[in-house]
């Protein structure tokens, strides 16, 4: 069984989110998955090598795009100001929310072109199956803090967070250390 493609969402504005996506980068490498981590592809994210920005965005979408569908599974901090991380994840949630429907219609209904039916199912299984981990490494964020009105020192936004939960059956945000343990499973179950 092929190791499974990981990929690595979060911000990449400003040194330290770069230094966090690199240490993220390098602990799963020690793992031995493979993965995408966008602030590495300097086609489009070597800012200051561009001639201008004519396309960038468009190019962005489809390399960033293709890889969160070829990955199986993603590591991704939503912090509140990492507005393309927001996308991604709503992307994420939309594509399982259709695999839920393909797979649903799938099971309910028969077609005449079974090839291509099965092909539809294999795409929906791979969408619905991705691994998602997010994590919120924010200093304010720890148990046993009772705040309440708006005496708050941090404040997820609940739609994300909502979306969180739904894309880990529950769990909602994953410490790194259970991320990097749950990424030593996969990786052993595949060998």
């Amino acid at each position: 069984m092929a190791n499974k493609l990981v990929y690595i969402a979060g911000d990449m504005l400003t040194k330290a989110s770069q230094l966090l996506r690199e240490k993220e980068k390098e602990d799963i490498e020690k793992i031995g998955l493979p993965l995408y981590n966008p602030q590495d592809n300097k086609e489009i994210n070597d800012k200051a090598n561009l001639d201008n920005n004519e396309g960038l965005a468009e190019k962005i979408v489809e390399q960033d795009t293709i890889a969160l569908y070829e990955s199986d599974i993603i590591v991704i901090e939503p912090q509140p100001f990492a507005l393309g991380t927001h996308v991604e994840l709503g992307q994420i949630k939309g594509r399982k929310d259709l695999a839920e429907e393909v797979l649903r219609i799938y099971n309910d209904e028969s077609l005449d072109d079974l090839e291509a039916l099965e092909e539809i199912r294999q795409i929906a299984l791979k969408a619905k199956n991705q691994k998602v981990f997010p994590h919120y490494e924010d200093i304010r964020r720890f148990k046993g803090v009772v705040e309440k009105e708006d005496r708050r020192s941090l404040g997820i936004n609940q739609y994300v967070y909502g979306v969180c939960l739904d894309l880990t059956d529950g769990k909602g945000f994953y410490e790194w250390d259970e991320i990097l343990d749950e990424l030593q499973k996969i990786k052993d179950s595949s060998n």
